[in-house]
């Protein structure tokens, strides 16, 4: 079911399935991809138990392994509505008999958008509801459509960070799995500022971590814009379709990252996952907004 969302001359579509939100517009431009599937039928998944590619589509919970799809199973789950306002939604998943087999615990996922005057606002909120502690990731992916900035590739655009940055940058194998031997140094040395090629894009997702930036803005070569704030979000990921020349790049809070080289596989030695006790919850936020 899809639902909508107006404030003043913006409005908002969420899909129920996946709990997506699918298109941001003013009334002129749409912000979000439009999924073409010449380069991806995305929008804006939500990812969640897991970010990413698994080795072998396992993951391991206390040395049992659970077969996993990439990026979780949230995106293809069909949401419930808790609540909804004119400018807001929340929407839940709880566990079920499919879940279980590959993610054995009792839990809630909430998804809540909420749009403003020139922006979106997004709101995951994941509860333990087991006797037993919970592992998980949670992640953004959300496609800003380059057309709404007058660009028609990633060619030229630049993503700025909101400081001077020498963090962590990660490469991808070629099966998509985080390379944890070695990182890369040719992004953000000391700088504040990606100019995006599509070279760059190679390798899949620029995965970034170890920042003191909260915001990053995608600007194109015309100065035109959108700014997210990812407080809170230990990595920023950015990806575009090798090789294709699409039309949009996403813009991606992770609380996790994909699978590493050489990892166990086991969920609780996964690089920045979100622990919770029972009865415990976290909730993370971003939002993106037209500057």
């Amino acid at each position: 079911m899809e639902y909508v969302l107006t404030c003043g001359k913006y409005s908002a579509k969420v899909n129920s399935m996946g709990a997506e939100l699918v298109s941001f517009s003013d009334g002129e431009k749409e912000y979000i991809w439009t999924g073409d599937p010449e380069f991806w039928n995305g929008h804006n998944p939500n990812l969640f138990p897991v970010i990413g590619r698994l080795k072998n589509g396992t993951v391991a919970f206390d040395g049992v392994r659970y077969e996993m799809p990439k990026h979780g199973f949230a995106r293809k789950r069909e949401f419930e509505l808790l609540s909804k306002t004119e400018d807001s939604i929340s929407l839940i998943i709880n566990e079920d008999e499919d879940s279980k087999k590959a993610f054995p615990f009792a839990f809630s996922f909430i998804v809540t958008h909420r749009i403003f005057e020139g922006g979106f606002e997004t709101v995951y909120t994941a509860k333990n509801n087991d006797t037993k502690t919970l592992y998980c990731n949670i992640g953004g992916h959300p496609g800003i459509n380059l057309s709404a900035l007058n660009a028609n590739t990633v060619e030229g655009c630049k993503l700025i960070f909101n400081k001077v940055e020498n963090p962590t940058v990660w490469y991808c194998d070629e099966n998509y799995f985080v390379r944890d031997d070695f990182v890369r140094t040719d992004i953000l040395n000391n700088t504040d500022t990606i100019v995006c090629t599509q070279e760059m894009f190679a390798g899949d997702a620029i995965m970034i971590g170890n920042l003191s930036s909260t915001k990053v803005r995608l600007e194109s070569p015309e100065g035109l814009g959108v700014e997210m704030d990812f407080t809170g979000y230990p990595v920023m990921a950015f990806w575009t379709p090798p090789a294709k020349y699409a039309p949009f790049l996403c813009l991606e809070p992770w609380y996790g990252l994909p699978c590493k080289t050489f990892e166990s596989g086991e969920f609780s030695e996964k690089p920045f996952a979100i622990k919770l006790c029972s009865g415990e919850e976290k909730a993370v936020t971003y939002s993106v907004k037209i500057v």
